[in-house]
């Protein structure tokens, strides 16, 4: 390696992975669990890595596709399981963003935070001055402390979010006619917890019209 000459970690760990399924002829962990996917690798990764790497690459590319189109269905129920975990255990459903003022007025199921968001974003649109409740909530949602839990339960709940679509979007959708209903769902609530996450974050400086 020249002197100066950037050093690609990621690279360097694929080839470490590809060292390591040369040696087993084993499927990484880290492709099967979504850390790099195989098209990851291949579509970014591929032309970095050296020869010999990229006929490895090339084998596990194979390999890889074979052996999900042999495990379809174990892949669906691998999804549920985790799916269904994490749904039940969003960091986002926590009581302390439970407030029966704003719960009371969507139906019982919704994610409270999901409630908190339409209700702030009615608040900013029609801020009433003489109305207690908004002023009650425009203190809430722009309490610096309390913004930032908010913002820490949507980060938790996004990042698992992505690791989910990651691990099983590509394989499922590449190798069956269909996309399962808690895939649809999964990325569904990955782009409203971001976009929540960056209405959050800027209603922390909101200030209503004089």
């Amino acid at each position: 390696m020249s002197k100066g000459e950037i050093i690609d970690f990621v690279v360097l760990r694929i080839e470490n992975e590809l060292d390591k399924y040369e040696k087993t002829e084993t499927i990484p962990h880290t492709v099967l669990e979504g850390t790099y996917s195989i098209n990851e690798i291949r579509d970014h990764y591929y032309h970095k890595l050296d020869p010999r790497y990229q006929k490895l690459a090339d084998t596990l590319y194979d390999d890889y596709r074979k052996h999900i189109g042999q495990n379809i269905d174990s892949l669906r129920k691998a999804l549920r399981r985790e799916y269904t975990s994490v749904v039940n255990s969003l960091a986002t459903e926590h009581d302390s963003f439970r407030f029966k003022e704003i719960t009371n007025l969507y139906r019982p199921d919704m994610n409270p935070v999901r409630a908190l968001y339409y209700q702030t974003r009615e608040l900013f649109r029609r801020f009433n001055s003489e109305d207690p409740d908004h002023y009650w909530l425009k203190d809430l949602i722009t309490d610096r402390e309390y913004n930032n839990i908010i913002l820490d339960a949507l980060g938790r709940d996004i990042a698992r979010l992505e690791r989910v679509i990651k691990r099983y979007y590509m394989p499922l959708v590449e190798n069956s006619s269909d996309v399962p209903l808690e895939l649809f769902h999964a990325r569904q609530t990955l782009k409203d917890f971001r976009h929540y996450y960056g209405f959050f974050e800027g209603a922390l400086y909101w200030q209503p019209d004089e």
